[in-house]
Protein backbone atom coordinates (compact mmCIF):
# COMPACT_ATOMS: atom_id res chain seq x y z
CA UNK A 1 0.00 0.00 0.00
CA UNK A 2 2.67 2.35 1.36
CA UNK A 3 4.92 1.88 -2.47
CA UNK A 4 1.83 2.28 -4.30
CA UNK A 5 0.89 5.90 -2.62
CA UNK A 6 4.49 6.81 -3.51
CA UNK A 7 4.15 5.63 -7.12
CA UNK A 8 1.15 7.92 -6.96
CA UNK A 9 2.70 10.78 -5.61
CA UNK A 10 6.14 10.35 -7.77
CA UNK A 11 3.52 10.92 -10.88
CA UNK A 12 1.89 13.86 -9.72
CA UNK A 13 5.63 15.20 -8.86
CA UNK A 14 6.62 15.13 -12.38
CA UNK A 15 3.51 15.62 -13.91
CA UNK A 16 2.77 19.35 -12.45
CA UNK A 17 6.08 20.18 -13.42
CA UNK A 18 5.50 19.47 -16.84
CA UNK A 19 2.02 21.35 -17.19
CA UNK A 20 3.74 24.20 -15.78
CA UNK A 21 6.74 23.76 -18.31
CA UNK A 22 4.14 23.12 -21.16
CA UNK A 23 2.78 26.71 -20.53
CA UNK A 24 -0.89 25.26 -21.13
CA UNK A 25 -3.53 28.00 -21.50
CA UNK A 26 -7.08 27.46 -19.42
CA UNK A 27 -8.85 25.00 -21.03
CA UNK A 28 -6.24 23.62 -23.82
CA UNK A 29 -5.69 19.70 -23.91
CA UNK A 30 -3.45 18.15 -22.51
CA UNK A 31 -1.84 14.77 -23.58
CA UNK A 32 -3.94 11.72 -23.47
CA UNK A 33 -3.62 9.69 -20.66
CA UNK A 34 -2.02 6.66 -22.55
CA UNK A 35 0.76 9.83 -23.65
CA UNK A 36 1.51 10.46 -20.20
CA UNK A 37 1.44 6.95 -19.16
CA UNK A 38 4.26 6.32 -21.47
CA UNK A 39 6.18 9.94 -21.24
CA UNK A 40 6.22 9.33 -17.27
CA UNK A 41 7.04 5.76 -17.75
CA UNK A 42 3.91 4.51 -15.56
CA UNK A 43 1.37 2.12 -15.98
CA UNK A 44 -2.00 3.43 -16.84
CA UNK A 45 -4.00 2.35 -13.34
CA UNK A 46 -1.05 4.77 -11.70
CA UNK A 47 -1.71 7.60 -14.37
CA UNK A 48 -5.23 7.18 -13.55
CA UNK A 49 -5.44 8.03 -9.90
CA UNK A 50 -3.05 10.62 -10.31
CA UNK A 51 -5.19 12.20 -12.80
CA UNK A 52 -8.03 11.44 -10.43
CA UNK A 53 -6.50 13.36 -7.50
CA UNK A 54 -5.96 16.46 -9.65
CA UNK A 55 -9.33 16.05 -10.82
CA UNK A 56 -10.27 16.20 -7.88
CA UNK A 57 -8.63 19.55 -7.18
CA UNK A 58 -10.06 21.12 -10.20
CA UNK A 59 -6.71 21.23 -11.94
CA UNK A 60 -7.50 19.19 -15.09
CA UNK A 61 -11.19 18.01 -16.28
CA UNK A 62 -11.68 14.57 -17.93
CA UNK A 63 -14.04 14.79 -20.86
CA UNK A 64 -15.45 11.10 -22.22
CA UNK A 65 -14.69 10.72 -25.74
CA UNK A 66 -12.58 13.82 -25.88
CA UNK A 67 -10.08 14.00 -23.28
CA UNK A 68 -7.87 15.86 -20.99
CA UNK A 69 -8.67 19.93 -19.99
CA UNK A 70 -6.69 21.99 -18.46
CA UNK A 71 -8.59 24.10 -15.75
CA UNK A 72 -8.32 27.78 -14.68
CA UNK A 73 -6.21 26.73 -12.17
CA UNK A 74 -5.60 30.18 -10.64
CA UNK A 75 -9.38 30.68 -10.24
CA UNK A 76 -11.20 27.12 -10.16
CA UNK A 77 -8.62 24.58 -8.47
CA UNK A 78 -9.30 24.14 -4.81
CA UNK A 79 -6.66 25.39 -1.98
CA UNK A 80 -6.01 21.76 -1.45
CA UNK A 81 -3.27 21.95 -4.52
CA UNK A 82 -1.68 24.26 -2.57
CA UNK A 83 -1.02 21.84 0.20
CA UNK A 84 0.09 18.97 -2.73
CA UNK A 85 2.06 21.60 -4.10
CA UNK A 86 4.23 21.97 -1.04
CA UNK A 87 4.07 18.48 0.07
CA UNK A 88 5.67 17.76 -3.34
CA UNK A 89 8.24 20.18 -2.75
CA UNK A 90 7.71 22.31 -6.19
CA UNK A 91 8.12 26.24 -5.73
CA UNK A 92 6.43 28.93 -4.99
CA UNK A 93 6.05 32.01 -7.05
CA UNK A 94 5.66 35.35 -4.81
CA UNK A 95 2.91 36.29 -6.31
CA UNK A 96 1.62 32.85 -4.36
CA UNK A 97 2.85 33.56 -1.37
CA UNK A 98 1.73 36.74 -1.24
CA UNK A 99 -2.09 35.49 -2.12
CA UNK A 100 -1.82 32.75 0.73
CA UNK A 101 -0.43 35.31 3.14
CA UNK A 102 -4.06 37.00 2.59
CA UNK A 103 -5.82 34.21 2.85
CA UNK A 104 -4.62 33.70 6.01
CA UNK A 105 -5.18 36.81 7.18
CA UNK A 106 -8.99 37.20 6.09
CA UNK A 107 -9.09 33.90 7.95
CA UNK A 108 -7.73 34.90 10.92
CA UNK A 109 -8.49 38.23 11.88
CA UNK A 110 -12.08 37.16 11.55
CA UNK A 111 -11.33 34.08 13.25
CA UNK A 112 -9.83 35.73 16.33
CA UNK A 113 -12.64 38.28 16.53
CA UNK A 114 -15.23 35.13 16.76
CA UNK A 115 -12.90 33.00 19.48
CA UNK A 116 -13.04 36.39 21.89
CA UNK A 117 -16.65 36.41 21.87
CA UNK A 118 -17.15 32.37 21.75
CA UNK A 119 -14.11 30.86 23.30
CA UNK A 120 -14.84 27.91 25.89
CA UNK A 121 -12.64 27.40 28.94
CA UNK A 122 -11.74 24.01 26.76
CA UNK A 123 -10.58 26.66 23.96
CA UNK A 124 -8.19 28.32 26.19
CA UNK A 125 -6.91 25.23 28.16
CA UNK A 126 -5.94 23.51 24.44
CA UNK A 127 -4.42 26.79 24.17
CA UNK A 128 -2.39 27.09 26.98
CA UNK A 129 -1.46 23.26 26.79
CA UNK A 130 -0.06 24.37 23.21
CA UNK A 131 1.94 27.87 24.87
CA UNK A 132 3.22 25.47 28.04
CA UNK A 133 4.70 22.71 25.21
CA UNK A 134 6.18 25.29 23.20
CA UNK A 135 7.94 27.01 26.11
CA UNK A 136 9.38 23.94 27.24
CA UNK A 137 10.86 23.31 23.29
CA UNK A 138 11.82 26.84 23.04
CA UNK A 139 14.39 26.82 26.55
CA UNK A 140 15.67 23.50 25.51
CA UNK A 141 16.41 24.79 21.83
CA UNK A 142 14.21 23.15 19.73
CA UNK A 143 12.04 24.13 16.54
CA UNK A 144 8.73 25.48 17.43
CA UNK A 145 7.74 24.65 14.06
CA UNK A 146 4.50 22.56 14.48
CA UNK A 147 3.77 23.80 17.80
CA UNK A 148 3.14 26.97 15.44
CA UNK A 149 0.45 25.40 13.51
CA UNK A 150 -1.02 23.93 17.22
CA UNK A 151 -1.19 27.41 18.43
CA UNK A 152 -3.74 28.99 15.29
CA UNK A 153 -5.29 25.94 14.78
CA UNK A 154 -6.37 26.20 18.58
CA UNK A 155 -7.29 29.73 18.43
CA UNK A 156 -9.36 28.93 15.01
CA UNK A 157 -11.18 26.44 16.74
CA UNK A 158 -12.00 28.82 19.17
CA UNK A 159 -14.03 30.47 16.78
CA UNK A 160 -16.77 27.81 16.48
CA UNK A 161 -16.84 28.01 12.93
CA UNK A 162 -15.57 24.41 11.91
CA UNK A 163 -15.38 26.20 8.11
CA UNK A 164 -13.23 28.30 9.15
CA UNK A 165 -10.96 25.52 10.60
CA UNK A 166 -10.58 23.76 7.78
CA UNK A 167 -9.60 26.26 5.24
CA UNK A 168 -6.83 27.20 7.39
CA UNK A 169 -5.99 23.49 7.56
CA UNK A 170 -4.81 24.03 4.46
CA UNK A 171 -2.67 27.07 4.52
CA UNK A 172 -1.10 25.13 7.55
CA UNK A 173 -0.30 22.17 5.34
CA UNK A 174 0.95 23.90 2.33
CA UNK A 175 3.51 26.34 4.63
CA UNK A 176 5.05 23.54 6.72
CA UNK A 177 8.30 23.62 4.89
CA UNK A 178 8.33 27.42 5.25
CA UNK A 179 7.81 27.42 9.43
CA UNK A 180 10.76 24.89 9.49
CA UNK A 181 13.28 27.00 8.04
CA UNK A 182 11.37 30.41 10.09
CA UNK A 183 11.41 28.66 13.43
CA UNK A 184 15.08 27.18 12.98
CA UNK A 185 15.86 31.29 14.10
CA UNK A 186 15.36 31.37 17.59
CA UNK A 187 14.82 34.77 17.52
CA UNK A 188 12.05 34.47 15.43
CA UNK A 189 10.83 32.16 18.04
CA UNK A 190 10.83 34.01 21.07
CA UNK A 191 9.07 36.69 19.22
CA UNK A 192 6.24 34.64 17.61
CA UNK A 193 5.81 32.79 21.51
CA UNK A 194 5.48 36.11 23.01
CA UNK A 195 3.24 37.36 20.65
CA UNK A 196 1.26 33.86 21.18
CA UNK A 197 0.85 34.61 24.37
CA UNK A 198 -0.61 38.10 23.84
CA UNK A 199 -3.24 36.66 21.71
CA UNK A 200 -4.09 34.15 24.47
CA UNK A 201 -4.51 36.42 27.00
CA UNK A 202 -6.70 38.97 24.68
CA UNK A 203 -8.82 36.45 23.53
CA UNK A 204 -9.39 35.16 27.51
CA UNK A 205 -10.18 38.46 28.23
CA UNK A 206 -12.67 38.49 25.02
CA UNK A 207 -10.41 42.03 23.85
CA UNK A 208 -11.62 41.89 20.27
CA UNK A 209 -9.46 45.38 18.92
CA UNK A 210 -6.02 44.24 20.96
CA UNK A 211 -6.54 40.58 19.80
CA UNK A 212 -6.85 41.80 16.02
CA UNK A 213 -3.87 44.59 16.87
CA UNK A 214 -1.67 41.89 18.41
CA UNK A 215 -2.76 39.19 15.61
CA UNK A 216 -2.30 41.90 12.68
CA UNK A 217 1.84 42.24 14.00
CA UNK A 218 2.24 38.82 14.29
CA UNK A 219 1.35 38.03 10.66
CA UNK A 220 2.96 41.18 9.35
CA UNK A 221 6.00 39.97 10.89
CA UNK A 222 5.92 36.57 9.17
CA UNK A 223 4.78 38.23 5.56
CA UNK A 224 7.91 40.55 5.49
CA UNK A 225 10.43 37.87 6.78
CA UNK A 226 8.76 35.71 4.15
CA UNK A 227 8.98 38.34 0.84
CA UNK A 228 12.47 39.11 1.54
CA UNK A 229 13.33 35.51 1.67
CA UNK A 230 11.82 35.00 -1.87
CA UNK A 231 14.15 33.89 -4.55
CA UNK A 232 13.91 37.55 -7.19
CA UNK A 233 13.20 35.30 -9.82
CA UNK A 234 10.15 33.63 -8.73
CA UNK A 235 8.35 36.59 -8.36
Amino acid sequence: MTAHILDTSHVLARILPFIRARGYAPGERIPSERELAERFQVSRGILREALAALEAMRVIERRPQSGIYLRDVAREASVDMLALEADLGLPMSGADVQDLNEFRSMLEVQSVALACQRRTEADLARIDTVLRVSADRLASGQSLAEQDADFHRALCAASGNKLIQRAANAFWLASRARREHYFADPANARRSLAQHQALRDAVAQGDGARAQDVLNAHLGNVERYWMTQLDPRST
